[in-house]
């Protein structure tokens, strides 16, 4: 995986994904900081399978579209509700656009 690559997806690792100012552009009061926590975890799932996939498939090929399907079909996202979820697959689609993906192709 090329390095610039590998270092914009690690800004997703490193950075708060949900800050309030995103919360409040949305309308909504924050969720709490221990489900903010879990969401920024399945962020970090995602970003990781994403360069492991990464390894073997190019950015915006259908192998890498594939996998980001896949993993997004087994997401475990239960515990959150509507609103974190729909923040929680925005970031995703924001992720998926940094390799090529086009989150349009990714079926739900």
């Amino acid at each position: 995986m090329a390095t610039a690559l590998h270092h914009q997806l690690e800004t997703y690792v490193t950075r708060t994904n949900f800050p309030a100012e995103g919360w409040d552009a949305r309308g909504l009061r924050p969720s709490d900081a221990d489900v903010q926590e879990e969401m920024q975890g399945a962020v970090t799932g995602f970003v990781r399978h994403l360069q492991a996939a990464l390894s073997t498939a190019k950015p915006g090929s259908p192998e890498l579209t594939a996998a980001a399907q896949s993993y997004l079909e087994e997401w475990d996202t239960d515990d959150f509700d509507t609103e974190e979820r729909d923040f929680l697959y925005d970031v995703a689609g924001n992720i998926m656009r940094e390799v090529g993906v086009n989150p349009e192709d990714i079926q739900l």
